[in-house]
C-alpha cells in the first residue's frame, strides 16, 4: 500500500502538485485506518483466547497445585483412603521411576 501511495505522489507531482496534500492526507487516513483494525483484532483475538487461557490454567492448577509438583501438597493417605487397596497395585503397574516424565492416573 506504501508503494502504491508512492506511486500516488510522484504522478500528482508530475500531472498537479496541488493533489499532493490530498494524496498525503488520504495515505495518513487509510494508514490510521489499518493500524486501528490491527489494534480492533488483537484485542478480539485476546479476548477469544482467554478463554482457553483461564482453562489451561485450571488444568494446570488440578495437576500443579500451588504450580509444584502434587505430592508436594497432597498427603499419599488422602489417595489411598478414598481409593483403597487398589492404589498401590495401580501405581506400580503405571509408575517407571527412570522415565523422566509425568504420569497421569484417572481413578473412577
Amino acid at each position: 500500500m506504501q508503494q502504491q501511495f508512492s506511486d500516488l505522489k510522484e504522478l500528482a507531482k508530475k500531472t498537479d502538485s496541488t493533489f499532493l496534500g490530498a494524496v498525503n492526507a488520504q495515505e495518513k487516513k487509510q494508514l490510521n485506518g489499518l493500524a486501528n483494525l490491527e489494534k480492533r483484532l488483537l484485542k478480539a483475538e485476546k479476548r477469544k483466547l482467554s478463554g482457553l487461557v483461564d482453562r489451561i490454567k485450571e488444568v494446570q492448577n488440578e495437576l500443579f497445585p500451588n504450580q509444584s509438583l502434587q505430592e508436594r501438597n497432597q498427603n499419599f493417605s488422602a489417595f489411598y483412603e478414598l481409593i483403597g487397596a487398589d492404589l498401590i497395585p495401580t501405581l506400580i503397574k503405571n509408575t517407571d521411576p527412570l522415565k523422566f516424565e509425568f504420569t497421569i492416573i484417572e481413578f473412577e
